[in-house]
Formats: structure tokens, C-alpha cells, sequence
């Protein structure tokens, strides 16, 4: 199964509005999980990124920043801070087309996986329709979450929807979108894995 997952990083806890500040995102394939399983360094380096011009968003856009989100980002890891800062690299929230669609082929995936449907999912839509003005062409059906995929695989076992395999627990930078995305990648293989024995 061609599979696609991605991840916003944001200033704004409100999907409709929020200014993003980067995205990451990696195709993968299902198959995988049990005869060729990815290590966690592999699934890094397959991910992309892009980080996007935040005053561009605010000013010509009318996104929003919310206060709260700001402060609670100041409280999280230097490592994860980074995406804070402006950067020569930053780019317009209008690339968000080429990045999701054309580089990673959204339009053509078995399934689209975001941490949870009511976020990742609606960011998409409303740039989409309020700043691209282009229909996503992503299938609606294609989309999943990996808080349920997880929660109903590992439902009775103790663990929650965000554990940590041991052997990655110093490889995992939290909040950093690249690391979000592998490690759910990484734990959806592992409950597989466990399942299948």
C-alpha cells in the first residue's frame, strides 16, 4: 500500500486560520512493515520538509497566531524551537501545492496519514481553498489518523497512542515534524510487527 504521512508545525491551535509554521512529510509503503522493516534512521531520512514565511501568512493572508500556542512553544526543546526563527529558506504558504501534491503525490496514495483528522487534514483544506484557491485534489476516503490506527491496535496493552520504542527513545526529538512523522511511521510498524510476530 502506497502510503503518504504528514505533520504541520503551527502558531495557532485553531486549524481554520492557524499560521503554519513548517510541514514534513514522507511517502512510505505498508508492505514494508513486516518483510523489509524500516529502521527509525531510514524513515528520518526519507522525510522532507518546508518551512514557511510566517509574517507573509499574517499579513497578506490573515492567518492567526494565538498567544497561548506562542507560549507553549517556548516551554518545548531548543531542538524543536528552530522552526521559530526566521529563515532565508522560509517560503510561501502557497507552495504547500507543489510540496504536498506534486512532490509527494497526495492525489494518488492508498492512504494519507496525519496524527489526528480534525487538524492536519482541515490546515490543508483552508489554505487550500482560502489562499491556493485550487481544490485539493486528495481523495477524501485516503485519509487516516494515527491516534486511532493506534489506539485500536494497541487497545488492552498499557500502551499509549504515543510510546516510544525503547531502542529509539535518544534518537526522538519531540516536536520537531520529521521526528513526528518517523516515530509514528516507527510505532505503527512495531504494533504490526507485534501482531504478526
Amino acid at each position: 500500500m502506497k502510503c503518504l504521512i504528514y505533520d504541520f508545525e503551527t502558531l495557532s491551535n485553531e486549524p481554520t486560520n492557524a499560521v503554519v509554521l513548517s510541514l514534513a512529510a514522507m511517502n512510505y509503503n505498508e508492505d514494508r512493515f513486516i518483510s523489509e522493516p524500516y529502521e527509525y534512521e531510514e524513515l528520518l531520512d526519507m522525510c522532507s520538509s518546508i518551512k514557511f514565511d510566517v509574517k507573509e501568512q499574517v499579513e497578506k493572508f490573515n492567518r492567526k497566531i494565538k498567544k497561548d500556542t506562542l507560549d507553549w512553544w517556548k516551554q518545548q526543546p531548543i531542538e524543536a524551537q528552530k522552526c521559530l526563527r526566521p529563515s532565508e529558506e522560509d517560503v510561501s504558504v502557497t507552495e504547500l501545492y507543489s510540496f504536498l501534491v506534486e512532490k509527494h503525490n497526495s492525489a494518488n496514495m492508498d492512504k494519507i496519514f496525519t496524527r489526528g483528522n480534525t487538524f492536519d487534514p482541515v490546515i490543508t483544506k483552508s489554505i487550500f481553498d482560502e489562499v491556493i484557491i485550487l481544490d485539493d485534489p486528495t481523495p477524501w476516503w485516503t485519509i487516516r489518523d494515527t491516534r486511532s490506527y493506534l489506539d485500536a491496535f494497541l487497545w488492552g496493552s498499557g500502551h499509549k497512542n504515543n510510546f516510544i520504542p525503547e531502542e529509539v527513545k535518544d534518537k526522538f526529538i519531540h516536536h520537531d515534524p520529521i521526528h513526528d512523522i518517523a516515530m509514528d511511521v516507527y510505532r505503527m510498524q512495531s504494533v504490526i510487527q507485534a501482531i504478526h510476530g
